[in-house]
């Protein structure tokens, strides 16, 4: 995540190279799992558990993303 004040143009993630599954950290902080990636290399649906609500679905932009988590082996 970045400190206030720098401008983050959130290309440090190539989407075209996520698939369903993966993890990613937005710049928020909240993890969420990749439900769909739309290969537009913009938008994800991410899937992020919601305790009072079930899994709650939402469209990400590419922007909003600060990194793929990786996968423990």
């Amino acid at each position: 995540m970045q400190p206030k004040g720098n401008v983050d143009i959130g290309i440090g993630v190539d989407l075209m190279q996520i698939a369903t599954g993966d993890v990613l950290r937005l710049k928020d902080g909240r993890l969420g799992t990749v439900v769909e990636n739309m290969q537009d290399g913009q938008w994800v649906e991410l899937q992020f558990p919601d305790a009072a609500t079930g899994d709650e679905l939402e469209l990400i932009h590419s922007q909003e993303i600060d990194q793929l988590v990786p996968r423990s082996e």
